[in-house]
């Protein structure tokens, strides 16, 4: 935990080859979308640098179109990141600016606000405020704003006028509407070989899309089976007509299509030789986990992955319309991550201290 500043506020602080540390302020949930991004910028920015995670989630935005499946990469996290320490606001507007200023201490380097469009962010001006005041922001520009869109970095740039801060885009914070499939929705499911169960859970949770909704989505299943009982249970579901079972084995090429003709994968119980769970991953797909145990082998560092619980299919249900958004707004790969956190960590390359970071998106 990061001690309160010795500095009264107005003195000089340390010298900058005293600052180490980063802290990272933003939605701390990791059940909704915003959570999982920050946590993907933690993680990256933690490879070079300790970092400090201030948790700000005020009021209920988390349950206002935010809640989400919970986030594959970050459950393999739950338990690691020695790097990173995670605090939580307070509520209190006037308890946060404290624990602000006890948190923005003399050892902090670089301080990176993360700020999500239409949900409260009234925490952000303070916290900028705060690092400031710290000393944080002692070099040559006073601050970069990063957003993920290259006409919003212009507009914004314009606005802020040329006294302003430093507005540049970066494509890890871009969430705009680029995967061109319109509004059909293609899910395919990998399920377990003659699993009666897997299967009902997925015909539940598919099944319980509203029917004015139904024409803009189609299932696949691919499951070998023998006998009737699995074409029958497809036949008897709600929404039959938008689901084709598929029993053959597939070639690579087969298996590629349907990655390609795919908005999201579902895949049941992976193995770390997983075909499908390696597909996704090569496609860069929004990806289901369909897990019977808490926290599968696969899926270490992959950002669009998510975990559904088998047994529920109110959780497959969730954990698929979550997918389907992360691929509406062509959630950021990876090395996208990686890319952001070495430009946040290298001091040369920002060439500031207090950076606000905004997500380009169409809705939330």
């Amino acid at each position: 935990m990061f001690r309160r500043a010795e500095e009264p506020v107005g003195v000089q602080a340390r010298l900058d080859s005293d600052r180490t540390a980063v802290v990272v302020a933003g939605p701390g949930r990791h059940t909704t979308i915003p959570g999982i991004i920050v946590s993907e910028i933690v993680h990256a920015v933690s490879t070079f640098a300790p970092v400090t995670r201030i948790e700000v989630d005020l009021g209920l935005d988390y349950t206002v179109g935010l809640h989400r499946a919970p986030s594959l990469a970050v459950a393999h996290r739950a338990d690691g990141a020695s790097r990173v320490a995670s605090l939580r606001a307070p509520d209190s507007a006037r308890f946060r600016v404290q624990a602000f200023r006890e948190w923005l201490g003399g050892d902090v380097r670089t301080a990176i606000a993360y700020a999500w469009p239409g949900i409260d962010n009234s925490w952000v001006k303070p916290f900028v405020q705060i690092a400031r005041n710290a000393g944080i922001t002692t070099v040559a520009r006073a601050d970069l704003v990063l957003v993920g869109d290259e006409a919003d970095a212009v507009a914004l740039s314009r606005a802020l006028g040329r006294n302003g801060p430093t507005v540049e885009a970066h494509p890890a914070l871009s969430l705009s509407n680029r995967d061109g499939r319109g509004a059909h929705h293609q899910i395919t499911a990998f399920l377990r070989r003659g699993s009666t169960s897997t299967l009902s859970s997925v015909l539940a949770a598919f099944d319980a899309i509203p029917e004015a909704w139904i024409d803009e989505y189609h299932l696949q299943i691919v499951m070998r089976h023998a006998g009737q009982v699995f074409p029958e249970m497809v036949a008897n579901s709600y929404h039959a007509d938008h689901v084709r079972l598929i029993g053959e084995d597939l070639t690579k090429a087969s298996l590629d299509d349907l990655c390609a003709s795919s908005s999201v994968l579902g895949v049941a119980d992976p193995t770390a030789d997983s075909r499908a769970f390696s597909a996704a991953i090569d496609f860069g797909i929004a990806t289901v986990v369909l897990s019977s145990s808490a926290v599968p082998e696969v899926g270490k560092g992959y950002v669009g992955g998510l975990l559904a619980d088998l047994g529920h299919p109110a959780s497959v249900h969730v954990a698929l319309r979550h997918a389907l958004r992360l691929a509406e707004l062509s959630f950021p790969n990876p090395e996208a991550w990686d890319e952001l956190a070495a430009r946040l960590a290298d001091p040369t390359h920002t060439g500031a201290r207090i950076l606000v970071l905004e997500p380009t998106a169409t809705a939330r």
